[in-house]
């Protein structure tokens, strides 16, 4: 008798860091290609690897953007650039962008964006 392999609890998970909930009005302050102001989106979940964000546009997968964590509690801020692997239009009419940081952040750079 072969034991069978047990499935997979979350086939379709492809995350590899741990998400956390982000602090209270952690939002991200889109920029543009020429550096100007180009929205902003509220962190819906981050990990050391990447954010997920709620804008009001859309940003295609596999654009660059640069941006600044900042929030509204404090006065924190990290630029940061990421790579868009994600897009979902919501029913609201907003959308969920996800993407993946150029480099992992260490824990004390997340600290003042996570609750």
């Amino acid at each position: 008798m072969t034991a069978a392999a047990a499935p997979a609890e979350h086939p379709s998970e492809r995350r590899v860091h741990a998400r956390r909930q982000p602090a209270m009005g952690t939002v991200c302050r889109l920029m543009d290609a020429d550096g100007k102001p180009g929205g902003i989106g509220l962190v819906w979940n981050i990990s050391t690897g990447g954010v997920s964000l709620l804008t009001s546009k859309p940003i295609q997968p596999g654009t660059h953007v640069d941006g600044d964590l900042t929030t509204l509690a404090s006065d924190s801020k990290l630029h940061v650039m990421f790579s868009v692997t994600h897009l979902s239009k919501l029913q609201t009419g907003d959308y969920c962008v996800g993407g993946r940081f150029d480099h992992l952040l260490a824990d004390d750079e997340m600290k003042p964006f996570v609750a």
